[in-house]
């Protein structure tokens, strides 16, 4: 990876600490000298890190001491100076984001919400819905007027959620859906959006494809996207789909740097033995395109490799296919949709955002 990649990843998994609650308000973060060398980089590119933290104010830098957290970081309370008024307060939940998906997301969120000058409060669950339900619960007691949802799904869906979506209250969901609820959503057409990557796919001569995931393929945007993929196969008589699951493949780890070291490698080669005749993979998530890239190259082994989302365009070093969503516009859109709700405007359809399909075709 470059410099420039390094320090925005750097940046990125300290930010999630401090707005997780890993590190709390007072705290001391590893010194530069200690980040360069967690990380395998030089103490120019940890600093930079560093400074793009302290410049947005969520740290303090003091000579001889350290880098200190300065802002609160389990809920993040953004506030501005031109009202103090908490029902301009929303309440934004994800149950995890990262530089692959999320931070854009939130980016968007924030600038509509500092726009139409509202103050949020933000929690990350993890995946918990135990801590989702005690993220609203602690939202609604702070007075905000709605709630955006980036929620967590599993097996069975969040009591709390349910009970909201009855009692009328103003809910939005953002990047997925709750199937069978409800629940206004901004999202992007996951089925489509696996539909035309894998068009183009079988276009380039792949005609043996396999689906790549996790375990947890009952979140809605991950069905959806093998939905897509495999009727996109049954359309074509000379081609084949296959379906994989990183079994051992945590989706939303507290710690990416600890995952990645921890990881299973034997689950691809086992995926690739069973999958020989296979030339190209689609990854339902980046982070899982990125692992599976890293045993290729190390075994020498060539396939064409589409993922769901990555970093930043230009940050990108790999021949990777992408399907982007756009998630600065889902965040401000979701943000508009909720302040229409809280005036009286009833909204049950979901709002498609646009995605883009780009990298070496």
């Amino acid at each position: 990876m470059g410099k420039a990649i390094m320090y925005e990843r750097i940046y990125g998994d300290l930010l999630a600490k401090i707005q997780s609650g890993d590190y709390q308000p007072g705290d001391r973060l590893p010194s530069e000298k200690e980040s360069a060398e967690f990380y395998g980089v030089s103490r120019i590119t940890a600093k930079k890190a560093m400074d793009m933290l302290a410049k947005e104010k969520k740290i303090s830098r003091e000579p001889g001491r350290g880098s200190f957290v300065c802002s609160p970081a389990a809920v993040v309370e953004m506030k501005k100076e031109s009202r103090g008024n908490a029902n301009q307060r929303i309440g934004v939940i994800f149950d995890g984001f990262g530089s692959d998906f999320g931070t854009r997301l939130l980016q968007g969120i924030e600038s509509e919400c500092d726009r139409r000058q509202s103050d949020l409060l933000f929690k990350c669950t993890y995946g918990s819905i135990e801590k989702e339900k005690q993220a609203i619960d602690a939202a609604i007691c702070a007075g905000v007027k709605g709630i955006l949802l980036l929620c967590a799904q599993g097996d069975n869906y969040n009591s709390k959620v349910l009970e909201l979506a009855l009692n009328g209250y103003p809910l939005v969901l953002v990047d997925r859906r709750m199937q069978g609820i409800s629940i206004p959503c901004v999202r992007t057409d996951n089925y489509e959006a696996a539909n035309e990557v894998t068009k183009k796919l079988i276009a380039m001569g792949h005609k043996k494809i396999c689906f790549l995931t996790h375990a947890s393929v009952t979140t809605t945007t991950i069905h959806e996207r093998y939905e897509g993929f495999a009727h996109c196969m049954l359309k074509y008589e000379d081609a084949n789909g296959t379906f994989a699951k990183l079994e051992k493949y945590n989706h939303i780890p507290e710690d990416i740097e600890k995952e990645y070291r921890e990881f299973d490698y034997a689950q691809i080669a086992e995926i690739l033995e069973k999958n020989r005749e296979c030339t190209a993979y689609i990854a339902a998530e980046y982070r899982i395109g990125v692992l599976f890239s890293k045993y290729l190259k190390e075994h020498g082994i060539s396939k064409k490799i589409a993922v769901f989302d990555g970093i930043d365009e230009i940050y990108e070093q790999d021949d990777f296919i992408h399907v982007r969503q756009n998630e600065f516009a889902m965040g401000q859109q979701a943000v508009t949709l909720l302040e229409e709700i809280t005036t009286g405007k009833k909204q049950n359809d979901d709002i498609l955002i646009p995605y883009q399909i780009s990298g070496i075709l």
